[in-house]
């Protein structure tokens, strides 16, 4: 071989070499770079910054604060004279699951279920389309997260998930799979129940068969830790997270009496609990708050949250719109969600658009802004259990921003972008 032919493979191998050697800085600093400068950042986990500046680089955020440096080639975005927020994040939902799908009519106990597998992100996957697989709808409100489960026609109906609302796979979808059990007391699983002849007729009967299955449960953790080889009970497994506190146990409870089953069923088994409707959960607020146990409020406009019937008025309390301002108050961890389904006639009307509008009639009722704007963002994030990635502006986290027009909690304002994972997914048109 001539040395004119080896200078060639020389400077090739040179560059690769070049190539290889190349440092996580040095790549990261390939990625896209985003600039969104001017706006009134509002990080949620820190106070307001005037005319700050948030950069995204790649999927995450690199930075927030005011008079940071802006690295050269960034996609300048200009926000002069609007809002800068984390995207909202709905704590409860059925979007995305069909309502034959919701619930498994044949038991009422189903652990073993796992709501994604009844998932078909915004239709798209049905129709046979590829990506980008987007809910416009909820990007149009800042809506950027999402928790999906089974609905309450049983007492237990298996296991929900935590989802992006934007992405170009599946798989980007999916935050944390499974995120939590779900299960509901009161009225709709003995509704649901006596259409179909069968238990549970009462609320003794639900707690009952809770408790049976639970303890079946914790024979079946110790019976496989000292048999390995005995067979698989995929419910079992389930539960075991549950007791293991791997997973927490969302319980829909709006009645007293629920509620009190509810909190004796968490103490009983040493379970994660978090109660979902929670219509009277201020009479419970010491407890809820010493217990450090979080309440996912239904729409403040739409307080009541049943897939089979209107709740009887004898049983419930009347709507409060104060309710998330006085748990708040009490020192309860209190989130607003949707709990929108994905059709049925006795459904919410209300949207998920719509979540970071309707909370804000809580600020009417005594909460301050601040708290409303952390009961849609970071504190659905951290119950369920994804606040390393979402739920405010830090660097570090997803990269899911919006940007508002005017202030957030304004009926007159709309949402301009919506950015998921660093990408531009929603923008409203002039």
């Amino acid at each position: 071989m001539t040395r004119r032919t080896i200078a060639p493979i020389a400077a090739v191998v040179a560059l690769l070499l070049a190539a290889l050697s190349l440092s996580p800085r040095s790549l990261v600093a390939q990625e896209k770079v985003i600039a969104i400068r001017g706006g009134t950042v509002l990080p949620i986990s820190g106070p307001p910054i005037a005319n700050g500046i948030v950069i995204i680089r790649g999927t995450k955020i690199a930075a927030v604060g005011a008079g940071i440096a802006i690295p050269a080639g960034a996609e300048i975005v200009d926000a002069t004279g609007k809002y800068v927020m984390p995207g909202v994040i709905d704590a409860a939902s059925q979007i995305g699951i069909d309502a034959s799908d919701q619930n498994e009519a044949s038991d009422p106990i189903t652990p073993a279920l796992r709501a994604f597998e009844s998932y078909n992100p915004f239709g798209t996957l049905g129709l046979g389309k590829p990506g980008p697989l987007r809910n416009t709808e909820l990007l149009a409100g800042g809506v950027t997260t999402m928790y999906v489960s089974p609905a309450d026609a049983t007492i237990v109906g298996g296991q929900g998930f935590v989802v992006k609302t934007a992405g170009n796979t599946l798989d980007a979808l999916v935050v944390r799979d499974p995120a939590a059990m779900d299960m509901t007391l009161g009225t709709p699983p003995k509704t649901a129940a006596r259409a179909r002849n069968r238990d549970p007729y009462t609320r003794m009967a639900e707690v009952a068969l809770i408790r049976q299955a639970l303890i079946k449960a914790q024979e079946y953790q110790r019976n496989k830790q000292a048999r390995p080889e005995l067979p698989r009970d995929l419910g079992n497994e389930a539960f075991g997270a549950m007791l293991r506190r791997e997973i927490p146990a969302r319980i829909q409870a709006n009645n007293a009496t629920d509620i009190r089953s509810a909190l004796r069923l968490g103490e009983e088994f040493g379970i994660d609990v978090i109660i979902d409707g929670g219509a009277m959960a201020y009479e419970f607020r010491d407890e809820l708050a010493a217990k450090h146990i979080p309440v996912i409020l239904g729409q403040v406009s739409h307080q009541y949250i049943s897939n089979e019937e209107v709740p009887d008025k004898t049983d419930y309390p009347p709507a409060d719109e104060r309710l998330a301002a006085r748990l708040t108050a009490a020192g309860v961890t209190t989130a607003i969600a949707t709990f929108s389904r994905a059709f049925g006639s006795l459904a919410p009307s209300g949207s998920g658009k719509w979540l970071l509008i309707d909370a804000a009639i809580s600020a009417g009722y005594g909460m301050s802004d601040a708290d409303v704007l952390k009961a849609v963002t970071l504190v659905p994030a951290t119950i369920l259990g994804v606040a390393k990635r979402v739920g405010s502006l830090e660097a570090g986290k997803d990269a899911d921003v919006i940007i508002l027009d005017g202030p957030p909690l304004s009926v007159k304002t709309w949402v301009q972008r919506t950015y998921v994972n660093g990408e531009l997914v929603h923008r409203r048109a002039p």
